[in-house]
Protein backbone atom coordinates (compact mmCIF):
# COMPACT_ATOMS: atom_id res chain seq x y z
CA UNK A 1 0.00 0.00 0.00
CA UNK A 2 1.39 3.60 -0.72
CA UNK A 3 2.62 5.66 1.90
CA UNK A 4 0.36 8.67 2.13
CA UNK A 5 2.60 10.98 4.34
CA UNK A 6 0.63 13.42 5.21
CA UNK A 7 -2.87 14.84 4.59
CA UNK A 8 -4.77 17.73 5.75
CA UNK A 9 -7.31 20.54 4.56
CA UNK A 10 -7.55 24.04 4.48
CA UNK A 11 -11.05 25.85 4.42
CA UNK A 12 -11.10 29.42 3.35
CA UNK A 13 -14.51 31.12 2.62
CA UNK A 14 -15.43 34.48 1.06
CA UNK A 15 -18.92 35.57 1.89
CA UNK A 16 -17.86 40.12 1.54
CA UNK A 17 -18.91 41.84 -1.24
CA UNK A 18 -15.51 42.51 -3.35
CA UNK A 19 -15.06 45.89 -4.91
CA UNK A 20 -13.75 46.13 -8.23
CA UNK A 21 -10.20 47.64 -7.62
CA UNK A 22 -8.93 50.58 -10.23
CA UNK A 23 -8.82 48.92 -14.05
CA UNK A 24 -11.50 46.66 -13.58
CA UNK A 25 -15.06 46.97 -14.84
CA UNK A 26 -18.93 45.59 -14.77
CA UNK A 27 -20.24 44.38 -17.39
CA UNK A 28 -23.91 44.79 -17.98
CA UNK A 29 -24.93 41.69 -16.30
CA UNK A 30 -22.84 43.03 -13.45
CA UNK A 31 -20.22 40.79 -13.76
CA UNK A 32 -16.92 42.14 -13.15
CA UNK A 33 -14.36 42.08 -16.36
CA UNK A 34 -10.62 41.92 -15.63
CA UNK A 35 -9.25 44.48 -18.07
CA UNK A 36 -5.15 44.79 -17.79
CA UNK A 37 -2.97 47.29 -18.91
CA UNK A 38 -0.79 46.89 -21.81
CA UNK A 39 2.46 44.95 -20.53
CA UNK A 40 1.03 43.85 -17.12
CA UNK A 41 -1.04 40.96 -17.71
CA UNK A 42 -0.84 39.85 -21.58
CA UNK A 43 -2.83 36.04 -21.53
CA UNK A 44 -0.05 33.72 -23.40
CA UNK A 45 -0.93 32.30 -26.91
CA UNK A 46 -3.08 29.18 -26.36
CA UNK A 47 -2.55 25.52 -27.90
CA UNK A 48 -6.49 24.01 -28.44
CA UNK A 49 -6.41 20.35 -27.67
CA UNK A 50 -10.01 19.07 -29.14
CA UNK A 51 -11.44 15.78 -27.25
CA UNK A 52 -13.67 13.76 -28.58
CA UNK A 53 -15.86 14.03 -25.23
CA UNK A 54 -16.45 17.61 -25.73
CA UNK A 55 -17.71 20.06 -28.07
CA UNK A 56 -15.08 22.90 -26.93
CA UNK A 57 -11.63 21.39 -26.28
CA UNK A 58 -9.73 23.02 -23.73
CA UNK A 59 -6.59 25.30 -23.83
CA UNK A 60 -3.03 24.57 -22.70
CA UNK A 61 -1.34 27.77 -22.03
CA UNK A 62 2.56 28.28 -21.41
CA UNK A 63 3.64 30.69 -19.96
CA UNK A 64 5.57 32.28 -16.67
CA UNK A 65 4.13 33.16 -14.12
CA UNK A 66 0.57 31.76 -14.24
CA UNK A 67 0.69 29.94 -10.95
CA UNK A 68 0.79 33.46 -9.37
CA UNK A 69 -2.65 33.96 -11.78
CA UNK A 70 -4.58 30.82 -11.34
CA UNK A 71 -7.33 32.43 -9.24
CA UNK A 72 -8.23 34.91 -12.15
CA UNK A 73 -7.85 31.49 -14.99
CA UNK A 74 -10.19 29.45 -12.79
CA UNK A 75 -12.47 31.75 -11.59
CA UNK A 76 -13.32 32.89 -14.91
CA UNK A 77 -14.16 29.21 -16.80
CA UNK A 78 -17.92 29.58 -14.80
CA UNK A 79 -20.29 32.17 -14.76
CA UNK A 80 -21.36 31.19 -10.74
CA UNK A 81 -22.07 32.73 -7.41
CA UNK A 82 -20.14 29.55 -5.54
CA UNK A 83 -17.26 28.31 -6.00
CA UNK A 84 -15.61 25.31 -4.75
CA UNK A 85 -11.79 24.75 -5.47
CA UNK A 86 -9.86 21.52 -4.23
CA UNK A 87 -6.28 22.40 -4.26
CA UNK A 88 -4.45 18.51 -4.59
CA UNK A 89 -0.52 19.08 -4.56
CA UNK A 90 2.37 17.53 -2.17
CA UNK A 91 4.33 18.77 0.36
CA UNK A 92 6.84 20.41 -1.57
CA UNK A 93 4.76 22.48 -4.05
CA UNK A 94 2.21 23.35 -1.03
CA UNK A 95 5.34 24.99 0.28
CA UNK A 96 6.68 26.86 -2.60
CA UNK A 97 3.20 28.08 -4.09
CA UNK A 98 0.30 27.59 -1.44
CA UNK A 99 0.09 31.12 0.01
CA UNK A 100 0.63 32.52 -3.00
CA UNK A 101 -2.05 30.61 -4.61
CA UNK A 102 -4.96 31.33 -1.71
CA UNK A 103 -3.65 34.87 -1.74
CA UNK A 104 -4.69 35.70 -4.97
CA UNK A 105 -8.06 33.80 -5.30
CA UNK A 106 -8.80 35.98 -2.09
CA UNK A 107 -8.07 39.19 -3.79
CA UNK A 108 -9.34 38.17 -7.53
CA UNK A 109 -12.52 40.70 -8.25
CA UNK A 110 -15.52 38.75 -8.05
CA UNK A 111 -19.33 39.69 -8.73
CA UNK A 112 -21.08 40.86 -4.88
CA UNK A 113 -22.17 38.31 -2.87
CA UNK A 114 -19.96 35.92 -4.83
CA UNK A 115 -19.30 32.73 -2.23
CA UNK A 116 -15.80 30.86 -2.24
CA UNK A 117 -14.45 28.05 -0.62
CA UNK A 118 -10.71 26.73 -1.41
CA UNK A 119 -9.21 23.11 0.28
CA UNK A 120 -6.25 21.45 0.34
CA UNK A 121 -5.16 18.14 0.08
CA UNK A 122 -1.75 16.66 0.36
CA UNK A 123 -0.62 13.20 -1.19
CA UNK A 124 2.26 11.58 -1.54
CA UNK A 125 4.35 12.60 -4.91
CA UNK A 126 6.68 9.71 -5.31
CA UNK A 127 6.09 7.46 -8.57
CA UNK A 128 5.35 4.62 -5.97
CA UNK A 129 2.17 6.63 -4.54
CA UNK A 130 0.48 7.13 -8.11
CA UNK A 131 -2.14 3.66 -7.06
CA UNK A 132 -5.43 3.03 -6.66
CA UNK A 133 -4.96 3.65 -3.15
CA UNK A 134 -4.07 7.20 -3.71
CA UNK A 135 -6.79 7.99 -5.64
CA UNK A 136 -9.22 5.95 -2.79
CA UNK A 137 -8.12 8.03 0.18
CA UNK A 138 -8.28 11.25 -2.00
CA UNK A 139 -12.13 9.92 -3.19
CA UNK A 140 -12.97 9.37 0.80
CA UNK A 141 -11.32 13.21 1.52
CA UNK A 142 -13.25 14.71 -1.05
CA UNK A 143 -16.66 13.30 0.34
CA UNK A 144 -15.60 13.56 3.77
CA UNK A 145 -15.17 18.16 2.80
CA UNK A 146 -18.35 17.78 1.36
CA UNK A 147 -17.65 18.90 -2.06
CA UNK A 148 -20.28 19.07 -4.49
CA UNK A 149 -20.75 18.35 -8.08
CA UNK A 150 -19.77 22.00 -8.87
CA UNK A 151 -16.57 21.68 -6.74
CA UNK A 152 -13.34 22.28 -9.37
CA UNK A 153 -10.32 19.57 -8.66
CA UNK A 154 -6.81 21.71 -9.43
CA UNK A 155 -3.93 19.01 -9.67
CA UNK A 156 -0.65 21.19 -8.65
CA UNK A 157 2.62 19.48 -9.14
CA UNK A 158 4.44 16.60 -10.96
CA UNK A 159 3.14 13.70 -12.88
CA UNK A 160 1.91 11.57 -9.77
CA UNK A 161 -0.12 14.92 -8.51
CA UNK A 162 -1.66 15.22 -11.99
CA UNK A 163 -2.44 11.68 -12.63
CA UNK A 164 -3.95 10.87 -9.11
CA UNK A 165 -5.68 14.22 -9.47
CA UNK A 166 -6.71 13.69 -12.55
CA UNK A 167 -8.41 10.16 -11.35
CA UNK A 168 -10.57 11.28 -8.75
CA UNK A 169 -11.71 14.05 -10.05
CA UNK A 170 -12.77 11.60 -13.32
CA UNK A 171 -14.88 9.24 -10.48
CA UNK A 172 -15.83 11.83 -8.09
CA UNK A 173 -19.53 12.29 -8.86
CA UNK A 174 -19.50 10.97 -12.26
CA UNK A 175 -16.93 13.59 -12.96
CA UNK A 176 -15.76 16.93 -11.69
CA UNK A 177 -14.17 20.14 -13.59
CA UNK A 178 -10.28 19.52 -13.26
CA UNK A 179 -7.78 21.94 -14.35
CA UNK A 180 -4.05 20.84 -14.49
CA UNK A 181 -1.31 22.93 -13.64
CA UNK A 182 1.80 20.56 -13.87
CA UNK A 183 5.14 22.26 -12.23
CA UNK A 184 7.56 19.45 -13.72
CA UNK A 185 8.86 19.57 -17.49
CA UNK A 186 7.69 15.98 -17.54
CA UNK A 187 4.05 16.50 -16.40
CA UNK A 188 4.22 19.45 -18.73
CA UNK A 189 5.08 17.57 -21.43
CA UNK A 190 3.15 14.48 -20.90
CA UNK A 191 0.18 14.85 -18.52
CA UNK A 192 -1.00 18.43 -20.63
CA UNK A 193 -2.09 16.86 -23.94
CA UNK A 194 -4.37 13.66 -24.25
CA UNK A 195 -6.98 13.92 -21.57
CA UNK A 196 -5.48 10.45 -20.00
CA UNK A 197 -4.76 9.73 -16.74
CA UNK A 198 -2.86 6.56 -15.71
CA UNK A 199 -2.14 4.72 -12.05
CA UNK A 200 0.43 2.03 -11.58
CA UNK A 201 -0.24 -1.60 -10.61
CA UNK A 202 1.75 -4.28 -8.94
CA UNK A 203 2.38 -5.62 -12.24
CA UNK A 204 3.75 -2.70 -13.68
CA UNK A 205 3.69 0.65 -13.88
CA UNK A 206 0.89 2.93 -15.99
CA UNK A 207 -1.22 -0.11 -16.32
CA UNK A 208 -4.84 1.74 -15.66
CA UNK A 209 -6.24 4.22 -17.22
CA UNK A 210 -8.63 6.26 -17.93
CA UNK A 211 -9.52 9.60 -20.27
CA UNK A 212 -10.69 12.20 -18.90
CA UNK A 213 -10.25 16.06 -20.40
CA UNK A 214 -9.47 19.09 -18.04
CA UNK A 215 -11.14 22.49 -18.86
CA UNK A 216 -7.69 24.30 -18.80
CA UNK A 217 -4.10 23.42 -18.53
CA UNK A 218 -1.42 26.48 -17.09
CA UNK A 219 2.30 25.82 -17.55
CA UNK A 220 3.95 27.87 -15.34
CA UNK A 221 7.71 27.92 -16.84
CA UNK A 222 8.47 29.66 -13.89
CA UNK A 223 8.24 26.44 -11.67
CA UNK A 224 11.06 24.44 -13.92
CA UNK A 225 13.57 26.81 -11.45
CA UNK A 226 12.84 24.47 -8.42
CA UNK A 227 13.05 21.37 -9.45
CA UNK A 228 16.40 19.48 -8.40
CA UNK A 229 18.38 18.45 -11.67
CA UNK A 230 17.57 14.91 -12.18
CA UNK A 231 14.06 15.68 -12.21
CA UNK A 232 14.37 18.61 -14.76
CA UNK A 233 16.51 16.02 -16.79
CA UNK A 234 13.72 13.52 -16.57
CA UNK A 235 11.23 15.67 -17.88
CA UNK A 236 14.20 16.44 -21.14
CA UNK A 237 14.47 12.72 -21.91
CA UNK A 238 10.30 12.68 -21.83
CA UNK A 239 10.39 16.05 -24.26
CA UNK A 240 13.53 14.28 -26.11
CA UNK A 241 11.58 10.73 -26.98
CA UNK A 242 8.35 12.89 -28.13
CA UNK A 243 10.92 14.27 -30.79
CA UNK A 244 11.79 10.89 -32.03
CA UNK A 245 8.76 10.27 -32.96
CA UNK A 246 7.69 13.62 -33.88
CA UNK A 247 10.69 14.17 -36.67
CA UNK A 248 13.53 16.02 -37.67
CA UNK A 249 12.90 20.08 -37.18
CA UNK A 250 11.98 18.94 -33.02
CA UNK A 251 15.11 16.36 -33.42
CA UNK A 252 17.31 18.72 -34.21
CA UNK A 253 16.86 20.74 -31.32
CA UNK A 254 18.37 18.06 -29.08
CA UNK A 255 20.58 16.70 -31.51
CA UNK A 256 22.14 20.45 -30.90
CA UNK A 257 22.30 19.82 -27.45
CA UNK A 258 19.89 23.24 -27.25
CA UNK A 259 17.06 22.11 -25.44
CA UNK A 260 17.51 24.14 -22.44
CA UNK A 261 17.41 27.40 -24.46
CA UNK A 262 14.29 26.50 -26.21
CA UNK A 263 12.44 24.82 -23.58
CA UNK A 264 9.10 27.09 -23.82
CA UNK A 265 9.21 26.00 -27.67
CA UNK A 266 10.10 22.51 -26.99
CA UNK A 267 7.11 22.17 -24.02
CA UNK A 268 4.60 24.06 -26.73
CA UNK A 269 5.64 21.78 -29.67
CA UNK A 270 5.12 18.77 -27.62
CA UNK A 271 2.40 19.26 -26.40
CA UNK A 272 0.99 20.10 -30.28
CA UNK A 273 1.91 16.57 -31.31
CA UNK A 274 0.65 15.11 -28.62
CA UNK A 275 -2.70 17.00 -28.72
CA UNK A 276 -2.67 15.99 -32.70
CA UNK A 277 -2.60 11.77 -32.56
CA UNK A 278 -5.76 9.54 -31.46
CA UNK A 279 -5.77 6.23 -30.52
CA UNK A 280 -5.64 5.14 -33.56
CA UNK A 281 -2.69 7.03 -34.79
CA UNK A 282 -0.19 4.77 -34.95
CA UNK A 283 2.24 7.82 -33.91
CA UNK A 284 0.62 7.13 -30.29
CA UNK A 285 2.55 4.30 -29.95
CA UNK A 286 5.91 5.43 -30.85
CA UNK A 287 5.49 7.39 -27.13
CA UNK A 288 6.24 4.28 -25.63
CA UNK A 289 10.03 4.04 -27.17
CA UNK A 290 12.32 2.67 -24.67
CA UNK A 291 9.46 1.94 -22.47
CA UNK A 292 9.84 -1.96 -22.08
CA UNK A 293 13.29 -1.18 -20.67
CA UNK A 294 12.84 2.20 -19.26
CA UNK A 295 10.01 0.83 -16.73
CA UNK A 296 11.68 -2.62 -15.93
CA UNK A 297 14.38 -0.33 -14.48
CA UNK A 298 11.88 1.85 -12.55
CA UNK A 299 11.16 -1.14 -11.15
CA UNK A 300 14.48 -3.04 -10.42
CA UNK A 301 15.44 0.23 -8.58
CA UNK A 302 11.94 0.46 -6.50
CA UNK A 303 11.60 3.46 -8.27
CA UNK A 304 14.79 5.02 -6.52
CA UNK A 305 15.60 6.06 -10.75
CA UNK A 306 13.58 8.75 -12.19
CA UNK A 307 11.14 7.66 -14.66
CA UNK A 308 12.68 9.91 -17.35
CA UNK A 309 15.95 8.78 -16.50
CA UNK A 310 15.01 5.28 -16.49
CA UNK A 311 13.34 6.10 -20.10
CA UNK A 312 16.52 7.82 -21.37
CA UNK A 313 18.37 4.65 -20.56
CA UNK A 314 15.66 2.58 -22.63
CA UNK A 315 15.77 4.78 -25.22
CA UNK A 316 19.72 3.97 -25.60
CA UNK A 317 19.53 0.61 -25.02
CA UNK A 318 16.62 -0.12 -27.97
CA UNK A 319 18.08 1.88 -29.85
CA UNK A 320 21.50 0.14 -30.11
CA UNK A 321 19.37 -3.63 -29.96
CA UNK A 322 17.51 -1.47 -33.39
CA UNK A 323 20.85 -1.07 -35.43
CA UNK A 324 22.50 -4.40 -34.29
CA UNK A 325 19.07 -6.41 -35.07
CA UNK A 326 18.85 -4.12 -38.59
CA UNK A 327 15.68 -2.70 -37.22
CA UNK A 328 16.96 0.99 -37.62
CA UNK A 329 20.35 1.97 -39.69
CA UNK A 330 23.24 2.32 -37.28
CA UNK A 331 22.97 6.52 -38.14
CA UNK A 332 19.73 6.45 -36.63
CA UNK A 333 21.05 4.78 -33.42
CA UNK A 334 24.07 7.12 -33.10
CA UNK A 335 22.45 10.21 -33.37
CA UNK A 336 19.66 9.26 -31.02
CA UNK A 337 22.48 8.58 -28.74
CA UNK A 338 24.35 11.48 -29.24
CA UNK A 339 21.11 13.72 -28.70
CA UNK A 340 20.90 12.01 -24.85
CA UNK A 341 24.03 12.36 -24.29
CA UNK A 342 24.69 16.12 -25.66
CA UNK A 343 21.31 16.93 -23.05
CA UNK A 344 23.38 14.79 -20.35
CA UNK A 345 20.75 12.07 -19.74
CA UNK A 346 22.38 8.89 -20.00
CA UNK A 347 21.74 5.82 -22.48
CA UNK A 348 23.19 2.82 -20.71
CA UNK A 349 23.08 1.54 -17.08
CA UNK A 350 25.23 -0.76 -15.43
CA UNK A 351 23.52 -1.16 -12.26
CA UNK A 352 21.51 -4.06 -13.77
CA UNK A 353 22.33 -6.95 -15.76
CA UNK A 354 20.34 -7.91 -19.00
CA UNK A 355 18.86 -11.01 -17.12
CA UNK A 356 17.54 -9.06 -14.72
CA UNK A 357 15.60 -6.09 -16.97
CA UNK A 358 14.49 -9.14 -19.25
CA UNK A 359 12.69 -10.91 -15.86
CA UNK A 360 11.01 -7.63 -15.00
CA UNK A 361 10.14 -6.62 -18.34
CA UNK A 362 8.18 -10.11 -18.73
CA UNK A 363 6.38 -9.55 -15.21
CA UNK A 364 4.51 -6.87 -17.08
CA UNK A 365 4.26 -8.46 -20.47
CA UNK A 366 3.78 -11.99 -20.75
CA UNK A 367 5.11 -14.35 -23.06
CA UNK A 368 4.96 -11.63 -26.11
CA UNK A 369 6.45 -8.18 -25.77
CA UNK A 370 5.79 -5.49 -27.54
CA UNK A 371 8.36 -3.45 -27.96
CA UNK A 372 8.64 0.21 -29.83
CA UNK A 373 12.01 0.82 -31.34
CA UNK A 374 13.03 3.74 -33.83
CA UNK A 375 12.81 2.92 -37.40
CA UNK A 376 14.32 6.55 -38.46
CA UNK A 377 13.66 9.60 -36.51
CA UNK A 378 9.81 10.45 -37.13
CA UNK A 379 8.75 6.91 -37.21
CA UNK A 380 9.04 4.22 -34.78
CA UNK A 381 7.68 0.62 -35.50
CA UNK A 382 6.10 -2.24 -33.28
CA UNK A 383 8.27 -5.47 -32.97
CA UNK A 384 6.81 -8.91 -31.39
CA UNK A 385 8.93 -9.69 -29.19
CA UNK A 386 8.80 -13.70 -28.01
CA UNK A 387 10.14 -13.45 -24.29
CA UNK A 388 12.97 -15.75 -24.18
CA UNK A 389 14.24 -13.78 -26.92
CA UNK A 390 14.02 -10.01 -24.51
CA UNK A 391 17.29 -10.78 -22.88
CA UNK A 392 19.68 -11.16 -25.97
CA UNK A 393 17.78 -7.98 -27.57
CA UNK A 394 18.52 -6.38 -24.29
CA UNK A 395 22.10 -7.67 -24.13
CA UNK A 396 22.57 -6.51 -27.63
CA UNK A 397 22.03 -3.18 -26.38
CA UNK A 398 24.17 -2.94 -23.57
CA UNK A 399 27.00 -4.02 -24.62
CA UNK A 400 28.65 -0.99 -26.65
Amino acid sequence: MADIRHWQHHIHSETETITAPSGQSKNPEGVFVCTFTEGEYVMPANVKVSTENTASGYSVKIRRGLIERLGIEILRLEDDTEHEVLLITDEKVSGLYLQKVIMNFQECPRPEGTKLRICELLIDSHEPAKNFQTVAKLLEDMARLGLSERCCVVALGGCVVCDAAGFAAGCYMNGVRLVLVPTTLAAMVKASAGGHARLNLNAGGNLAGMSYSPSLVLCDTDSLKTLPPDEYRSGVAEALKTSIVCGEDMFRIFERGEADGNIERIIEECIKFRAGISGNDERIRGLKLGCVVGSAICSLSSYDVQHGIATAQGIGITAMASAKMGWCSEETAKRIIGALNRNNLPDNTNSFRPSEIAQAARRSWGGIVDMVVPAEIGRCEVRKVKSEELEGIISAGMNR
